[in-house]
This record gives C-alpha cells, structure tokens and sequence, in this order.
C-alpha cells in the first residue's frame, strides 16, 4: 500500500468481499495498471435507499476522500416501502470536507475555526464568512431530500430553518434502509425530526417542505461536541490525562451555514422514479432472531509518548480479553471468525474521550440496547456513534446484532471507525466468514 494505491468500497452494499467486487484488503491499483474493472451485482434483498462508494486504502484513505474521490449510489424502488415519497421531487445532496488552508495570525486564535472545510454538491461553503450554496425549491413544495456526509473526519447535526424556526423533517430511511423495514406498519410510520445527525460515511433520506412564498430558509450544521481533547473545549491538562487522552486534539466540527433555501416557481428537478422489480423485505427480521454468541469490543487510543501531548496517537479497536494492537494490514489473521448462518450480539464500547463511529462492511445491523439499557432501533445501520466517554461514568456503548446469514458475504471484510483519520492510524479489525458449518 502507498499514497499512490487506490481501490472502490461500496459502502452499505451487501456484495461479496472478493476482488473486482467489494475487496478492499488486496485490492491495490497503481499508476499505470490497466484498467480495472468492477463487477457489482446489487442483490434482489438490497433495501431501496441511499448508498456510496470511496477509496479504502488503508493508511491512506482520509487524504483519498478528503480530495473528493467519492460518489453517491441510490438501489430505486423506496416508494414500495414508503408509498408517501411516492412523485416526490427528490434532491441528492453531498457533503465533503477537505483540509483548510494554513490560518492568519487571527484565525489562529478563533475557537470556532473548523478543523475541515465543507462543500455541499461540490460548491464550497469556506471559512469564515461561509457564502453558502443554493437550493431553489416551489413554495411549501414537498420534497424528498437524500443527504450522504462524504466527510472524511467531520460529524454533522443537520438543520432545515426558516427564520430562526427549525422545520419538521419527515424521516424516510437511514443508511440506506427505510424506517422500520420489514415490519408491520411500516409503511405508514412517519417519524418527525427537527434535526438529523450525521456521523461520517451516514446518510438520511428525509421529505422537506419549502418555505412559503418571500421567506428564505436555510440547510445548517450545528455544532458538535467530539469530546473532551475537542479544541473548541478547555483543554484537558497534561497531569490529569489518562493514557488514553490526547490534548489539542483537531476535531472542531462548528456550527455553519451549508445552503439557503430560495423559493422559486422553477422546477426543481428529476422525480423519483419507480423501480421496475424491487424485492420484498426479507421474512423473518433481524430483531427475531437469537443470536449465537456474545462479543464486546471496545475503542481506545494511546500516544506515542504519553508525555508529549504532541506526539501521534494510537488508534485501536480490541475484543475484549485481547491486548490492544493498531491493525496490520500485512496479518493474515483476522480478528474475529464467524460462520455465515451466524447472528451474534456485538457490545461495542468507547473507552476514549473522543468521539468515534463503528462501520461494519458488507452488511447493516441493528441497535438493540446500550449504556445499561435496552431498546431497539426502527431501522437497520451500517454506521453508528459511540460518544466520548467523560473520565469517570460508564463508557458510551451499543449493543448491535450482528447479521452474518447471507451466502454473499463469505470471505474476509473490515470494521472499523469511520472517522478516517482514525482508521488510518490503526482503528480497524478484520471478520472472515467462513461458509457456513456441514457445508461442502
């Protein structure tokens, strides 16, 4: 692997991990290779929503997507599953970061200077004045608005607002996969959000109304608290950080305008259209079934030098009972082995006081309990967030299950957190699936 490496990852897409297809561990095309192609088969059990692709070359995949180098995929069909989005016009809307330029004597001092720039469907919204970009829409028109964070490193906590007024936000899917898919009543469940949150690599897919006629309205981020080594927070002193503590950490994600929202009688654009053969869900779901075995996995982080506050960090994700190892891409040993078949209950925790996001590859699961309590989400997610832990209360954990049935995902994939600058120091682990037990 080198700076130079590239690869795709079709991330949230259930296709088999095996090259030309979703194989990001040896997968590495150089300068001057032929070209390569890949082959992806969406599968008839694929979900209808919003899915994405980017490079995953480890140790270099935050500078990759922080150039850009990612796309959005969309599996038609939602309208099956949420007959209400059905003739919505439907927006897609991308939002990158990318480094920021070195700072003047005073942005050097701003406590609200972000650490990332952001774009929204490649128009820029830079710092400090944050001209933003512009979405036109017919007054109190309906539409159904697709949002992917393509951000390497950066949290969003999206807001639509008319005047100082936060609007109602009618949740479709998450991840890729409609509210409550597959099960009773579904199709009618329509939840209301005044604001989505957004860990890097997720995506929401939600219905807008436009602002009535002469009101302008706008898309903002509001800002989110990365923990207590967040720079926007007082900084934790060199004497009472544990081993597992950086001070002057770089994660600043401040509140910023992304795009206004102009009433306009122009069309807006493109209808959903309906997909010609859409399966349905699958029959017996995830939450119904038991799961085979129990795990705990947990984040966690080391400098180098634990008296050099400036010295690198590592990055780990350690099954408990193990000794924390920043992953080697050259071990042909993975972390964990299961059998396709299997359904296991996975507790993942954070034991850092920074925030960091789990991302399984080639499938979705769900949340079922967390932090001592029990529950389950309405949906299934391939990403999801585990907050800083602050010091002294229990650590921030998720209980997901784990959902290892399907043939296609026979083979060796990754986990890891999808914030990239921490996957590239180390924050990953590897599951192969064998095929499943008494089979030839």
């Amino acid at each position: 692997m080198s700076a130079n490496s590239t690869n795709l990852h079709f991330h949230g897409l259930a296709i088999p991990p095996i090259c030309h297809q979703d194989e990001t561990m040896k997968t590495l095309l150089e300068p001057g290779d032929p070209p390569f192609v890949y082959t992806v088969q969406i599968p008839m059990s694929q979900p209808p929503g919003l899915y994405w692709y980017h490079p995953h070359v480890h140790g270099f995949t935050e500078e990759q997507v922080l150039g850009g180098a990612s796309g959005a995929i969309i599996v038609e069909g939602i309208e099956r599953a949420v007959p209400r989005v059905t003739g919505l016009p439907e927006r897609v809307f991308i939002i990158r970061d990318e480094k920021m330029p070195e700072p003047s004597a005073e942005e050097r001092v701003d406590p609200k200077r972000p650490t990332k720039q952001l774009s929204i469907n490649n128009v820029p919204v830079p710092y400090p004045e944050y001209p933003p970009a512009i979405i036109r829409m017919k007054p109190l028109e309906r539409q159904l608005w697709r949002v992917l964070n393509a951000s390497a490193d950066t949290y969003l906590d999206l807001s639509v607002v008319f005047g100082d007024r936060r609007q109602s936000l009618g949740m479709v899917a998450l991840d890729g996969v409609p509210i409550r898919y597959g099960t009773p009543g579904a199709a009618g469940y329509a939840p209301q959000q005044s604001h989505v949150f957004l860990p890097p690599g997720a995506r929401a897919e939600f219905v807008v109304t436009g602002p009535p006629p002469g009101v302008a309205g706008r898309l903002v981020t509001g800002y989110v608290y990365r923990g207590a080594t967040d720079d926007g927070k007082p900084v934790v002193s060199r004497n009472s950080a544990g081993p597992a503590v950086r001070t002057g950490q770089d994660d600043i994600d401040p509140a910023r305008p992304l795009a206004s929202i102009v009433p306009t009688e122009v069309d807006a654009g493109p209808f959903v259209q309906p997909a010609s053969v859409v399966a349905d869900h699958p029959a017996t779901p995830l939450s119904a079934v038991r799961p085979v075995r129990k795990r705990t996995f947990y984040f966690s982080e080391r400098l180098v030098d634990p008296a050099d506050p400036k010295s690198a960090t590592l990055f780990f994700i350690t099954e408990e009972g193990h000794t924390p190892k920043v992953f080697d891409p050259n071990s042909g040993d993975p972390t964990v082995t299961v059998h396709q078949g299997d359904v296991e209950d996975w507790t993942i925790e954070n034991r850092s006081q920074e925030s960091h996001a789990f991302h399984i590859h080639q499938m979705h699961f769900i949340v079922i309990g967390g932090s001592g309590t029990s529950w389950e989400e309405p949906t299934l997610r391939d990403t999801i967030d585990l907050p800083a832990w602050d010091g002294f209360r229990k650590y921030p954990s998720v209980i997901v299950r784990m959902d290892f049935r399907d043939p296609n995902i026979v083979g060796t994939f990754p986990f890891h957190c999808h914030i990239l600058q921490h996957v590239d120091g180390g924050m990953m682990g590897t599951v192969r699936v064998e095929p499943a037990r008494g089979a030839q």
